[in-house]
C-alpha cells in the first residue's frame, strides 16, 4: 500500500496535546493557536496570520478579504472539492465551473 499521508511525529506533540487537554484549550483559541498565527505570519513575512477551523472557512475568509460579494462570479475548476463551491456560495457569489 502507498500511504497518502504519513504523520511525522518526532517531537513534543504528545506533551502539547496533554497541555491542551489539561488547560481546556482544544479548539479555536489558546496559546498554541496564537503562537502558530504569529510564527506563520513571520514565516510568510506578513503582519498577521489567521488560523481557521477548516479549508472551507479559510477559502470563505479569503473570498471576503478579496471583496467577493453577492452577484460576483468566481471561476472554479470542475474537478474540485465541494468545499470550494460552498465557500463561494457562502460569500453570496456564483461558482462558475470550467473544465481545466
Amino acid at each position: 500500500m502507498i500511504p497518502v499521508c504519513t504523520p511525522f511525529l518526532m517531537g513534543k506533540e504528545l506533551e502539547f496535546v496533554k497541555d491542551c487537554l489539561k488547560t481546556n484549550w482544544i479548539s479555536s483559541q489558546g496559546k498554541y493557536i496564537s503562537e502558530f498565527e504569529e510564527k506563520f505570519a513571520a514565516y510568510c513575512n506578513v503582519k498577521f496570520g489567521v488560523a481557521t477551523t477548516s479549508g472551507t472557512t479559510a477559502l470563505h475568509l479569503a473570498l471576503a478579504a478579496l471583496g467577493i460579494k453577492k452577484g460576483d462570479e468566481v471561476i472554479v475548476p470542475s474537478f474540485t472539492m465541494i468545499a470550494t463551491v460552498f465557500a463561494i456560495c457562502y460569500a453570496g457569489a456564483k461558482p462558475v465551473l470550467v473544465d481545466a
